[in-house]
């Protein structure tokens, strides 16, 4: 047993950010009721492309079919679909 001992479950802090110093940890505690797949990583890019980055996987079995339209983004998007690429 360690820090976990000194958790707050009872009235945690609710944050969009936390603070890790070099070798360090934290603990992450959420709500999981909104489905789908959701990134979580570091707000340094380059740590993302080194592979600091992880995927949380929420009622993926709950998602319902994704419109087409929601998979592609802008005129990048209207070509490929047009085109038949997508």
């Amino acid at each position: 047993m360690g820090d976990e001992r000194k958790f707050n479950l009872t009235h945690a802090p609710l944050r969009n950010t936390a603070v890790i110093f070099p070798y360090g940890w934290t603990a992450l505690r959420f709500k999981a009721d909104n489905p789908g797949v959701w990134a979580f990583h570091c707000h340094i890019e380059p740590h993302l492309h080194m592979g600091m980055g992880v995927i949380f996987a929420e009622g993926v079995h709950k998602v319902r079919k994704i419109p087409r339209e929601a998979l592609t983004c802008g005129l990048t998007g209207k070509m490929l679909a047009e085109n038949g690429r997508y």
